[in-house]
């Protein structure tokens, strides 16, 4: 029995008459049919067993159209901000399953303090699959790139200030105050990963379970942020790879790709600028550098027709995201 897995970022999942961010993002009734029915296409057209999903603002809606598509277990451990009861904003993530859901809960930073906190909530929970065994799932969506401003960069507004009253130190310290806000968002992004990658290790130490994280990462793995990822042992010690391996995390992209003559697509576009921004990263056990793999890697697939060759009228409220899926055969 195989196991296909999935991850979708829905792009502000809300139904009406509710807002995202702003009072005037609101889907009309008709919009939000073509959102919903996107998404139940995609869903049908992909049939993973298991999916992750971001931004996530109508947590009992999405759950209602996801049992009806087939998928009867859920989870979601965080409930979005609202304000002045009908907008909102810092959406979550889900989990969905045609294998029972085991222990979902919010993942908690080992060193915690009071300094830090996830942007959004990660999720972990555990599935029994026949043939797998126990498996821990991760969904993420970590900080994107927008600069964290802090209250005393005193910016200014560049949309309610005109250009005749804006001087030249105005522009300047504009300037600085964006890309010191960028550089506040790589260490958020950065601190994020770090302390996720510490919760699976420290849960792997106790369970061995097998690990999938699945998620917006909001940048590419060849950043600074996930310099964890490429860790194989301790400094200069050479000898220490093989006991860190069980806890090490792999690119399922990478392994399909690696010796590929085509190119990884992208799986989101900024303007004619695209980037890898969506993974499915696995544990060891799934690649062949296991002593005793349990699966292989069968498939690995980017849904992207939405986003290059996009239909007005099937693709209106499509994801801005494309979808990432793969494929695990186990091993008999």
């Amino acid at each position: 029995m195989s196991l296909s897995i999935a991850t979708i970022n829905l792009l502000n999942y809300l139904a009406p008459p509710d807002a995202f961010y702003d009072f005037l993002n609101i889907y009309d009734s008709a919009q939000w049919q073509a959102k919903t029915d996107w998404l139940s296409r995609q869903i049908n057209d992909i049939n993973a067993d298991i999916i992750g999903f971001q931004e996530v603002f109508s947590i009992e809606e999405l759950r209602l159209q996801l049992l009806e598509l087939g998928y009867p277990y859920f989870a979601c451990v965080d409930k979005p901000t609202i304000s002045e009861e009908y907008v909102y904003s810092s959406p979550v993530v889900a989990l969905a399953s045609r294998f029972p859901i085991h222990n979902a809960q919010a993942v908690t930073a080992p060193t915690s303090s009071a300094e830090f906190s996830f942007s959004r909530q990660p999720l972990r929970a555990s599935i029994h699959h026949p043939q797998l065994g126990w498996l821990d799932i991760y969904v993420v969506h970590f900080k994107s790139k927008r600069p964290i401003f802090i209250d005393n960069d005193n910016r200014l507004d560049s949309q309610t200030t005109s250009k005749n009253e804006r001087s030249h130190q105005d522009i300047v310290e504009q300037w600085q105050q964006e890309w010191m806000g960028e550089c506040r968002s790589t260490m958020q992004r950065a601190l994020e990963f770090h302390q996720l990658y510490q919760a699976i290790v420290q849960r792997k130490l106790e369970t061995q379970y097998p690990v999938l994280l699945l998620g917006d990462f909001n940048q590419e793995l060849s950043q600074q942020e996930f310099a964890p990822l490429t860790s194989v042992q301790c400094f200069r010690q050479p000898e220490t790879e093989p006991l860190i391996l069980p806890y090490r995390l792999f690119d399922s992209g990478a392994f399909w790709y690696q010796n590929s003559p085509q190119r990884r697509p992208t799986t989101h576009y900024h303007g004619a600028n695209g980037s890898i921004l969506d993974y499915i990263l696995y544990s060891c056990e799934f690649t062949p550098l296991a002593e005793f793999p349990i699966a292989s890697l069968s498939e690995y697939k980017v849904w992207d027709r939405h986003l290059i060759n996009p239909h007005y009228a099937d693709d209106a409220q499509a994801s801005d995201h494309a979808i990432v899926s793969i494929t695990l055969i186990p091993y008999l």
